[in-house]
């Protein structure tokens, strides 16, 4: 584990617990980084005792399993008056001018879910180390996840490679075919590089039989970044959210 994801985790972990002491409802996304801050709140007496009064709702079954493995009682299920206050990570993220903040999810498969959660939350939060920070969005050249129906797969890839995107479908480790997403969907990894992001999410949004993908434009009020010498805050301009009216 690098200083910085160990930087930026504990700094996550101090906002988490302040967090605990006014709100009812708490989000928890997926991930490594998550899993050392979830830890950091379990080691701590205090923030356990908090945890354990209010509702938490985990953005995966490898979250919910973790939390459970814990001690701690959670699902899957969203409320309908919403989640209070919702942290994950990241695999990329580019701060660009005016607040906004360019995200990247889904390495381990679950940002469907990670997208309702964010979408339903009241505030959200976002813990990743300097090394998931880029320029651009894509400057890393990381696939974009695209959870597709199962009938729609091969429809929807010849889709998108039409449209000059490299696709290959992700493949299962330690078992035959495909990966199968938490909602029991296959997801297609791509490339589109080629054409601004705001272009290819309007695209993926169009599309019938996409379920899913990664691309996070608007959802994060605030994003933790861990450096090797300290941990820095920046705000994000958010406009994705249930409880945004305007």
């Amino acid at each position: 584990m690098s200083k910085a994801k160990e930087i930026a985790a504990e700094r996550a972990y101090q906002i988490v617990k302040q967090m605990l002491n006014r709100i009812r409802v708490l989000g928890i996304g997926t991930g490594s980084t998550v899993r050392l801050v979830v830890s950091k709140l379990l080691d701590d007496v205090e923030a356990r005792k908090r945890l354990s009064s209010v509702r938490v709702v985990a953005s995966s079954l490898d979250t919910l399993y973790l939390l459970e493995e814990m001690g701690v009682q959670a699902s899957l299920e969203i409320p309908a008056d919403g989640i209070d206050f919702y942290f994950d990570g990241a695999d990329e993220v580019a701060l660009g001018r005016h607040g906004t903040c360019q995200v990247l999810k889904g390495r381990g498969g679950a940002m469907v879910r990670e997208k309702l959660l964010a979408f339903y939350s009241k505030e959200t939060l976002l813990v990743v180390d300097e090394s998931k920070i880029s320029n651009v969005l894509g400057e890393k050249n990381k696939p974009v996840p695209v959870e597709v129906m199962a009938d729609a797969l091969r429809a929807v890839k010849k889709f998108l490679e039409n449209h000059g995107v490299k696709v290959v479908v992700r493949q299962g480790n330690g078992k035959d075919g495909p990966v199968i997403s938490d909602n029991g969907n296959p997801i297609l990894d791509t490339w589109p590089w080629h054409m601004p992001v705001h272009r290819y999410e309007a695209l993926l949004d169009t599309i019938p039989g996409v379920v899913g993908h990664g691309i996070f434009l608007g959802y994060f009020d605030r994003v933790v970044v861990g450096y090797t010498d300290g941990a820095k805050e920046y705000v994000c301009r958010r406009t994705r959210s249930a409880w945004i009216t305007k």
